[in-house]
């Protein structure tokens, strides 16, 4: 699974190196996370274990997806989406540079599909 962000370091390599653990696949490439300790805040990873990979985290309460993040070739996140309200945008999303996100923006059509894709998705 290597939902962890440290794909540079290598610390995903093992299970115990491994702060996420997969609850859903939707598709090959897109996975829905949790921690594995559920008291810890929930936020995504810094980079993927896997290139080109999304991942989809939900509010502790299961009511909404909370972020999704899209990872590049390298393994680096490239954006992430945001379901509640930023600024009056609503939904919306951050380009990551350099570990940190940045300015925020509207959702595209194409991010907007992709948040109902998650939401839509019946694991049953």
């Amino acid at each position: 699974m290597g939902a962890n962000g440290s794909a540079e370091k290598g610390s995903t390599n093992t299970e115990e190196g491994r702060n996420y653990k997969t609850v859903y696949s939707i598709g090959e490439n897109i996975k829905v996370l949790e921690p594995k300790d559920p008291k810890k805040g929930i936020k995504l990873p810094e980079e993927s274990h896997t290139p080109n990979r999304i991942y989809a985290i939900f509010y502790k309460d299961g009511h909404d997806v909370k972020a999704i993040a899209v990872y590049d070739d390298d393994c680096k996140k490239l954006y992430e989406i945001h379901t509640i309200d930023h600024k009056g945008l609503g939904a919306h999303y951050h380009v990551w540079e350099n570990g940190k996100p940045t300015e925020v923006h509207s959702i595209t059509p194409e991010m907007q599909s992709l948040i109902d894709k998650i939401r839509n998705f019946n694991p049953s």
